[in-house]
């Protein structure tokens, strides 16, 4: 059995081997750690990133990075703060406040986040990440229709990203539209980068929309059987509530 920093060792190894390469080491640290991250490990992550804030302190990135990972991690309140280090450098940096947007919606709060990412819309209006998360906020406030509108707006700039096309189609079936969640969900998961993300997400708008039969061979395919069972049943009690800000709660929390 490997030791349990055998996997960072052999990182930070592979990391110096690129900065000797022409790459800053800065710079080689912080696509390490995205890897790493990327992988499901933001735990280790962390550590490049330290390592790069140490290196370059007058950089951002290796601070926004560092909140990236912690919050991924599950800690908004440390995520928070190196967000509000990023801005001690760079008062205006757009990644950081969609950071902290993303930290305000992880603590329950969206009109704050609606506030923070809105500055950073300003700044990065086309980037996808902080138009997910005003979305999201949106959704959770029971304003679905504006969502829609915010991600159909940025699809007319970006048509294949998946990501816009799963958040325009759970919106609809917020607002009740579930016919056209399920249209534009099947769009979504037929994509040559669709995940099983957009799979377990076509399940439940189908479920919403009465086709349960098919929600549930489509869980199946990517869930074991109970999950896929319990993932049809929440989205017909879903799909029973009224209140859109219900709903985008209830869908928040099936696991």
């Amino acid at each position: 059995m490997p030791f349990p920093f055998t996997r960072t060792v052999a990182a930070f190894g592979l990391a110096l081997i690129v900065a000797g390469c022409g790459e800053s080491s800065t710079t080689s640290l912080l696509r390490m750690g995205d890897s790493i991250r990327a992988a499901g490990d933001p735990d280790t992550a962390v550590t490049f990133y330290q390592r790069a804030a140490t290196e370059d302190p007058d950089n951002p990135q290796p601070m926004i990075k560092l909140g990236d990972a912690t919050l991924q991690a599950g800690d908004p309140v440390r995520a928070a703060s190196y967000y509000h280090a990023a801005l001690a450098i760079e008062p205006t940096n757009a990644d950081a406040l969609r950071g902290l947007g993303k930290v305000q919606l992880a603590q329950g709060k969206p009109q704050e986040a609606i506030a923070v990412l809105d500055q950073a819309l300003a700044r990065k209006p086309d980037d996808p990440s902080t138009v997910l998360a005003k979305g999201t906020a949106l959704a959770l406030l029971g304003r679905p229709q504006e969502a829609q509108g915010l991600y159909q707006k940025a699809l007319a700039k970006a048509p294949a990203n998946v990501s816009l096309k799963t958040n325009l189609a759970l919106s609809y079936a917020l607002a009740g539209n579930t016919g056209e969640a399920v249209r534009v969900m099947r769009e979504a998961a037929a994509a040559p980068d669709a995940t099983a993300v957009q799979q377990r997400n076509l399940a439940l708008v189908l479920a919403m929309d009465g086709k349960t039969q098919e929600a549930r061979k489509v869980a199946d395919a990517v869930l074991p059987a109970k999950e896929a069972r319990n993932l049809v049943n929440a989205a017909r009690r879903i799909s029973g509530m009224k209140d859109p800000v219900r709903r985008a709660q209830a869908i928040g929390t099936i696991g």
